[in-house]
C-alpha cells in the first residue's frame, strides 16, 4: 500500500513515541504501539521479517514469554481473566515481534530511543516539581503522588534505567560513537547528528537532566527505587574499575554510592530513634484533670506512639471536639481529606508536638497545622512533602505498628509479608502447573480467606513479586522455564557484558523482587521495548571493544 521508506518511518516515529509516552500515558503508549503492530502489518515482506527474526534467536526464545501464557490457558477456568492478563502481557509479543524483526538495528537507533525515552522522564520529573510546588491541580499528601502519570514504584524503575542510560550516552558519545546508517531515512540522519550529546554542549543538557531525575529520584522517595539506584552506582563503579575504564570515576561513583548508602542508613537510624525517644518523658506520665478541670482519659492497652510518645494517653475528648469544631469547619467526628478518621488524626498530631489531648494544645495549633491536619497529616513530619526523614519516620512507623500486632492494611512495606503468605500458600496447593493464566484473582481471594489474613478486602492484593507470581501462574517448573526464557536472550548476546545491558538485565531482575512487573501494560513494555532493541543492537559490544582500546585516555 505504501512505500518501505514511509513504512520504515512509521515504525521510527513509533519506537520514539513509545520510548517517550513510557513514563506518561498507558493510553497513549497503547495507541503508539497498536499504530506500530499496524504499520508492521501493512508492511508485508513477511518471509523477509521471518528469516530476520530467526537470525535473531534471542529475540524468538523472549518472545517465548507470552507462549507460555497462552499454553496455561489449558489450565484456566477464568477466561474472561484470561483475556484482561493477555491484553496486558501483549507488549511481551509484539515489541519482540515488531522491533526484533526489522533491518534497522544499529547503536544510533538505540541512542535516539534513549534520548527520547530520557526526554519523556524529565517530562514526568518536571510535572512532579510542579506538583510538589503547588502549580499543578489537587494536593500532594505524600511523596508518591509525585509520580502524576504512572505509579510511584514504576516511575522510580524507569527513572532509575534514564538516570544510568545518560550517563551511557555521556561515556559512549564523548567516545565519538554513534553516527547513523546509510540505509536509515535522511530525517533521521540529520537529527541523530544534531542530537549528538557529546557536540555543541548537548553533553551538558544530558548530564543536567540526569542530575534532576537523580535528585527527583530522593524526593520520589520509592524504596524500590532507591535501592535499585544505589546498588547500581555500585555496579557502575565495579563496571568501570575492573575494566580499566575509567578509573578515576569509577572510584568517584564508588565514594558517592557509599556516601548515599551512609547517609540513607543515618537517616533510617534517626528516624527509628525519633519514634522511640521522646523530647520530654515526661509528657507520657498520666495525668488527672485538664487545665479546664475535666478528666483525662488513658487507654493504657493502645501502644501507638508518634515521636516517642504514647497516643491514647492524657485524652480528653469532650473538649478535643469543642476546640477543633470552634477552629475549623471540618467535623470532629468525620474524616480528613485522606479519608481517615478526623479525630484520630487530630491526636497524633497533637501528640507528635508533645501536648497532652485537651484543648490547650488544639487552641496552640498554628493555622498550618489545622490545615494539615484536614489535609490528613497525623505528624507534622508527613506535611514536608518529598523529605526523605518523613518517609524514612513512615516506613519505622509501620514496622512499629507490625512488631505490635497492628493491622497492616493499607502500609505498603508491612502488608508485603501477607501477600507472599497468600502466593506462597497457592504455590503449595498447585506446585506443578500453578492455577494458570486467567485464575490469579480469584486463587489470591480464596486463599486469602483460607489463612485468614488480617487485610481488609481492598488491600488483598497479588504477590508484587514477579517470581512469585510466575510460582502462582504457571507452578514451579513453570517458574523456572519463564525464569530461564527470561535470561537466555541476555547470556547468549554478544553484549552481555555491556555496561547499558548490565544496568538493564541488574534492574530487571531486582525490581522483579518487589514488584508484579508483567501485571501492567507499562511494565511489560519497559521490559520486552528496551530487552529488544538491547538484542537487536550492537551499540553495547561495540562500545566494550572501544573502551578496551583506549583505556583510561578516552
Amino acid at each position: 500500500m505504501f512505500s518501505r521508506n514511509i513504512h520504515q518511518t512509521v515504525h521510527l516515529i513509533c519506537l520514539l513515541l513509545a520510548a517517550f509516552m513510557m513514563p506518561l500515558s498507558v493510553w497513549l503508549l497503547s495507541v503508539v504501539s497498536i499504530i506500530m503492530s499496524v504499520n508492521w502489518l501493512l508492511g508485508g515482506e513477511y518471509r523477509h521479517k521471518i528469516n530476520i527474526l530467526r537470525s535473531r534467536p534471542g529475540v524468538l526464545i523472549l518472545s517465548g514469554l507470552f507462549a507460555m501464557y497462552l499454553v496455561w490457558l489449558l489450565n484456566t477456568t477464568d477466561f474472561h481473566g484470561a483475556v484482561a492478563e493477555l491484553r496486558l502481557k501483549l507488549p511481551l509479543l509484539f515489541f519482540p515481534v515488531v522491533a526484533g524483526s526489522t533491518e534497522s538495528a544499529e547503536r544510533s537507533l538505540l541512542r535516539m530511543v534513549l534520548l527520547s525515552f530520557i526526554a519523556g522522564c524529565l517530562f514526568a520529573t518536571v510535572a512532579g516539581f510542579a506538583a510538589l510546588a503547588g502549580l499543578t491541580p489537587g494536593e500532594i499528601h505524600s511523596s508518591r503522588e509525585l509520580a502524576l502519570f504512572v505509579p510511584s514504584i514504576r516511575l522510580s524503575i524507569l527513572l532509575c534505567f534514564a538516570i544510568f542510560s545518560s550517563l551511557w550516552l555521556i561515556i559512549y558519545d564523548s567516545a565519538g560513537q554513534g553516527k547513523a546508517g546509510s540505509h536509515l531515512p535522511e530525517w533521521w540522519q540529520r537529527l541523530n547528528s544534531r542530537l549528538l550529546p557529546g557536540t555543541g554542549g548537548r553533553l551538558y543538557v544530558v548530564m543536567l537532566a540526569a542530575a534532576a531525575m537523580s535528585y527527583f529520584l530522593f524526593r520520589l522517595l520509592s524504596v524500590t527505587g532507591l535501592v535499585i539506584f544505589v546498588l547500581l552506582l555500585f555496579l557502575t563503579a565495579v563496571f568501570l574499575i575492573t575494566g580499566g575504564r575509567r578509573v578515576r570515576w569509577g572510584i568517584t561513583f564508588l565514594a558517592v554510592a557509599a556516601t548515599i548508602t551512609a547517609a540513607l542508613t543515618i537517616v533510617s537510624l534517626s528516624a527509628w530513634n525519633r519514634l522511640h525517644n521522646p523530647a520530654d518523658p515526661s509528657v507520657n506520665g498520666k495525668r488527672q484533670l485538664t487545665l479546664s478541670g475535666r478528666a483525662y482519659t488513658h487507654y493504657p492497652e493502645e501502644t501507638l506512639i508518634e515521636n516517642g510518645y504514647l497516643v491514647w494517653v492524657n485524652v480528653c475528648e469532650e473538649e478535643l471536639r469543642q476546640e477543633w469544631n470552634r477552629r475549623s469547619l471540618k467535623p470532629y467526628d468525620g474524616a480528613d481529606a485522606a479519608g481517615n478518621e478526623l479525630r484520630v488524626t487530630l491526636v497524633r498530631y497533637i501528640t507528635a508536638k508533645g501536648m497532652a489531648k485537651d484543648s490547650a494544645a488544639v487552641a496552640a495549633l498554628t493555622d498550618r497545622d489545622i490545615f494539615n491536619i484536614e489535609q490528613g497529616y497525623a505528624n507534622p513530619l508527613y506535611a514536608r512533602k518529598g523529605s526523605p526523614m518523613a518517609r524514612a519516620y513512615e516506613i519505622a512507623w509501620e514496622l512499629d505498628r507490625a512488631a505490635s500486632g497492628a493491622n497492616p492494611s493499607g502500609h505498603s512495606l508491612t502488608q508485603r509479608p501477607e501477600f507472599y503468605r497468600a502466593a506462597a500458600g497457592i504455590i503449595r496447593k498447585h506446585p506443578w502447573t500453578g492455577v494458570g493464566t486467567g485464575d490469579l484473582a480469584r486463587a489470591f481471594s480464596d486463599e486469602y480467606i483460607s489463612i485468614s489474613t488480617p487485610l481488609e478486602p481492598e488491600y488483598r492484593l497479588r504477590a508484587h513479586n514477579q517470581y512469585l507470581t510466575f510460582g502462582v501462574t504457571f507452578g514451579i517448573p513453570g517458574m523456572i522455564l519463564a525464569i530461564t526464557l527470561l535470561l537466555i536472550p541476555w547470556l547468549i548476546n554478544d553484549g552481555r557484558f555491556s555496561y547499558l545491558f548490565l544496568v538493564f538485565m541488574t534492574l530487571i531482575l531486582i525490581s522483579m523482587f518487589n514488584d508484579d512487573t508483567f501485571s501492567s501494560f507499562t511494565g511489560a513494555s519497559f521490559f520486552s521495548y528496551f530487552y529488544t532493541l538491547l538484542i537487536v543492537t550492537s551499540a553495547g559490544k561495540e562500545y566494550i571493544h572501544h573502551s578496551r582500546q583506549c583505556g583510561e585516555e578516552c
